[in-house]
Order: C-alpha cells, then sequence, then structure tokens
C-alpha cells in the first residue's frame, strides 16, 4: 500500500481538467465522474476502479497520453460502475481465473457505447467483440459465453511441435491469436513492479494488489462509497439521461447506456435473489448449523445418566438422544430445451452456484439434472465447470422433472427447475416441494401457467 498516495494539486488539475472534457462529451455521466475518489498509483497502467468508486489513477502514464485520451479513460470506467459490472460477474458465476476474460466482456459491451458516443481515442484503440468475430451490442454476458468456448477451444488444441533445430524460447502461446486479458491490453502484474493491465475489480476483473480495502480510506481521502451512496450516483447518473433524452432526442444516448438506465429507473418488480434465497431455506427445513435430536445416536455427555426414585434406589440408566446436524439436499433441474437460449442457461446455471454457496452443499447433496422432454443427463455439483456440458436441446417437459425426482431412492428435500416456462405441469402437488424460476419471461401466460402448489421466482438477466 505504500506505492498508493493523494494525487498532488497539480496532478489534481489533471483530473479535472479531464473530467470537464468527459462530460462535455457524456454529461449525463456527471454524478459518477464526482463520485470517483482519485488515487495516485505506479502499479496500474492507466486507470483501474474498485467497487468503492476509487480511482487508481497512474500520472506518469497518462499525463502523456494527452487530456482527451484520459477523458475518455474516466467514462470507460465510470461506464463499468454504472453497469454494475462487478455485481454481474457475481450472479453470472464468473470464477476466480475468469476475472481478466470478464472485464475484456465488460469491455465490449461498453466500448460500443463509448465509441457511439463520439469517444474518437478508444475507437481508435479499445477493444471491441469483432476481435473474436462477434457483433457489437450484446451483453456482457453474451460475449462471456463467447470467450469461455474460445478458451475451452484453445486449451483443446494441439501443441505446435518444434520443429528440428528450433530451441524452446519464443514458443508460440497456445492460446493462439485470442486475447487472454481485459482492460487497456495485456500482460499481468505478476510482480509488484509491473503495472497492472485491467480495469480493476470494479469493473469485475481482476483485483490488483493495490486496491485498498472497504475500511482503509488512505488517511481520509478515499473512503469507499457506501452502498446507499453507489445506489443514489447511479440513479442520479440515469435520472440525468432521461433528461438529456427528452432534450436533445432518444438517439442522443447510446443504445446500451439507454437500456441501463431503464433497468434503473424501473427496478425488477421481483427481488428475485433474496425470494429465490428464501424459498430454499424455507423448503429444505434446516440451514446448516442447525441441529435436531435422534434417538438413533445417543448423547454422549449423558452416556452415563442414572433414574434414581425419590430414595434414591437406581431404577434404570436414562437414554438421552443424541444431537444431528441434517443435512439439506437439493436436486436443479435446468431446462436444456431448444427455447432456451445460451444467455438464459448460464443464468440458470448461476442459480446452481448461488445455492451451493448459499446452503454449503455440493456433490451427492446437490444434484444437476438437463432435461427436455426427458432427463438427459445427471451429475453431482462439484463447481462452475460440472455445468459447462449441455445435453439435451430437444422439447420441453418439466413435469418429467417433477416425475423423476419422486422416483429417486433417495428423494431430495426439494427441487428446483430453471426454464423458460413454456412448458406443460402436472396438476397434482408432488411429494417434494418445487421451486419454479422463470428464466427471462417471455410471455405473461406462462406465469399464469405454473399451478399453484410450486413457489415461483421470476430470474431476470442483469445485463
Amino acid at each position: 500500500m505504500s506505492n498508493l498516495t493523494t494525487p498532488t494539486a497539480e496532478q489534481m488539475l489533471h483530473f479535472q481538467a479531464w473530467r470537464a472534457d468527459a462530460l462535455q462529451i457524456m454529461p449525463y455521466m456527471a454524478s459518477i465522474a464526482f463520485s470517483l475518489r482519485p488515487v495516485n498509483t505506479t502499479m496500474v497502467d492507466t486507470f483501474a476502479v474498485d467497487p468503492g468508486h476509487r480511482l487508481y489513477i497512474n500520472f506518469e502514464n497518462t499525463i502523456s497520453k494527452g487530456k482527451r485520451f484520459c477523458a475518455e479513460g474516466l467514462l470507460h470506467e465510470c461506464s463499468h460502475l454504472l453497469a454494475e459490472h462487478a455485481m454481474l460477474a457475481e450472479t453470472g458465476g464468473v470464477k476466480d481465473d475468469e476475472r481478466k476474460a470478464w472485464n475484456m466482456a465488460g469491455d465490449f459491451a461498453i466500448n460500443d457505447d463509448l465509441r457511439d458516443a463520439g469517444c474518437d481515442a478508444l475507437a481508435a484503440h479499445g477493444v471491441f467483440a469483432k476481435i473474436i468475430g462477434e457483433d457489437d451490442y450484446k451483453s456482457p454476458l453474451y460475449y462471456m459465453d463467447v470467450l469461455r468456448r474460445l478458451q475451452k477451444a484453445a486449451k483443446n488444441k494441439p501443441k505446435p511441435q518444434p520443429q528440428p533445430g528450433e530451441g524452446g524460447a519464443g514458443e508460440q502461446d497456445d492460446s493462439g491469436d485470442q486475447p487472454d486479458d481485459g482492460g487497456d491490453g495485456g500482460g499481468e502484474s505478476g510482480q509488484d513492479q509491473t503495472p497492472m493491465r485491467g480495469c480493476g475489480s470494479g469493473a469485475g476483473g481482476q483485483k490488483g494488489n493495490f486496491e485498498l480495502d472497504d475500511d482503509d480510506s488512505l488517511g481520509g481521502k478515499a473512503e469507499a462509497a457506501s452502498g446507499v451512496e453507489k445506489n443514489l450516483v447511479r440513479i442520479a447518473a440515469a435520472s440525468a439521461v432521461r433528461q438529456h433524452q427528452e432534450q436533445k432526442g432518444i438517439g442522443s444516448v447510446p443504445g446500451g447506456i439507454a437500456e441501463i438506465v431503464d433497468r434503473i429507473l424501473t427496478p425488477t418488480k421481483t427481488p428475485w435473489e433474496r425470494v429465490l434465497a428464501s424459498y430454499v431455506r424455507r423448503c429444505v427445513a434446516y440451514k446448516s448449523g442447525h441441529h435436531d435430536t435422534s434417538y438413533q445416536r445417543r448423547n454422549r455427555r449423558r452416556m452415563n445418566e442414572e433414574m434414581c426414585d425419590r430414595a434414591g434406589n437406581v431404577l434404570g440408566r436414562v437414554i438421552a438422544p443424541g444431537y444431528i446436524k441434517p443435512i439439506p439436499s437439493l436436486h436443479f433441474y435446468r431446462d436444456t430445451s431448444g427455447t432456451m437460449s445460451e444467455n438464459d442457461m448460464s443464468l440458470a446455471s448461476s442459480q446452481v452456484i448461488a445455492i451451493a454457496r448459499k446452503l454449503g452443499i455440493r456433490g451427492n447433496d446437490l444434484m444437476v439434472s438437463d432435461i427436455d422432454t426427458d432427463v438427459a443427463h445427471t451429475r453431482k455439483f462439484t463447481g462452475a465447470a460440472s455445468l459447462d456440458e449441455v445435453h439435451g436441446r430437444g422439447g420441453t417437459d418439466m413435469g418429467r422433472a417433477i416425475e423423476h425426482a419422486c422416483d429417486l431412492r433417495r428423494k431430495p428435500s426439494a427441487i428446483v427447475i430453471a426454464t423458460d416456462g413454456e412448458t406443460g405441469w402436472p396438476q397434482e402437488p408432488p411429494s417434494v416441494p418445487v421451486i419454479v424460476l422463470l428464466v427471462n419471461l417471455r410471455s405473461d401466460f406462462w406465469r399464469e401457467n405454473v399451478p399453484a402448489w410450486a413457489h415461483v421466482v421470476e430470474v431476470e438477466n442483469h445485463e
């Protein structure tokens, strides 16, 4: 942390000039731009941001790049914060070793909007989806799926064999020509002296070892933004976008920014993450750490207790029940029919990961089945990688999932069915509690089609 300092007066003048230029391009970003806490460090290549709105700036590198470059760099980091890419990474089940790829997916999703807003320097030097053969204006979750497929293909690609006379040094990287990191470019900070290239944990990317802890304010100069402040800042930015659209026209704001603003000002009616967690806990009846008593296990602390009469005569021994900790078990059914898009299935898969973390279960206690008109494949959940393969992709019959669960030798405490809802259901309630996750619902008809005996949670994408 010794490398972190508060900017000098001269550096702050540069920062303020960049911010003024940035707001000439996108004036509705003012609330986010003014919420940034600048921190000077040589441990980042140019700019990086953390979830507390601390902006890490390598003034040595950035000042020489010119005011326009730096102004657009500020808008880039502000866009990550507006879109809440750090939170979306958690919701989307992004693993630690995928953070650099996620940073790039987020960059693809915002750079096209920044280019459309007039960021010419970024348009010339920034990363865009065309480098992975994809179109602009997709969500970061979509781009992340593509990057995962590319990385998987690269790992399976055989390494070129050295030809006679060639040494080992300078051998081509087996990752091919696919990018392996996000932010401003490549390069990883393997050593403290090497500046990190990337947008930081505030973008959901790789966390720099220079980033301040939540309770470290750099002597009161860079206190982390609270959750309330961050929400107010995003709402203020969204309101400014709406006002700008009213004055300048709908097309005056890039489409991706407008979509984010719509979600901010018209939030999901159902806070589905909280509702899902509540339903799951209620259905399995026990959370980790709860206990019950059972005569199948003797209480080891009361093994030698005797039962006596009032005169003190021993009448017999007391058999005291021991304590047990029931372990909840869940069976998660993932709809893999043809109507489920890759984005839908990615969102469904992220819920398996969230459930595993909330309840602390995996393996035999958290089974996952892919299902279309029948159960295509069942496996134990052992981590996000166990969800990579998708089986099925035919028709849809989620009633078969309920039949399958009820026929199991070891019935689960509850079953969770993640589906787009375009299916029929049995009319009679099953013997196992059922939670239906309606993923990116496309019609109110399918919501009303779910039987009343099921717990229904609507899952919406936070792209």
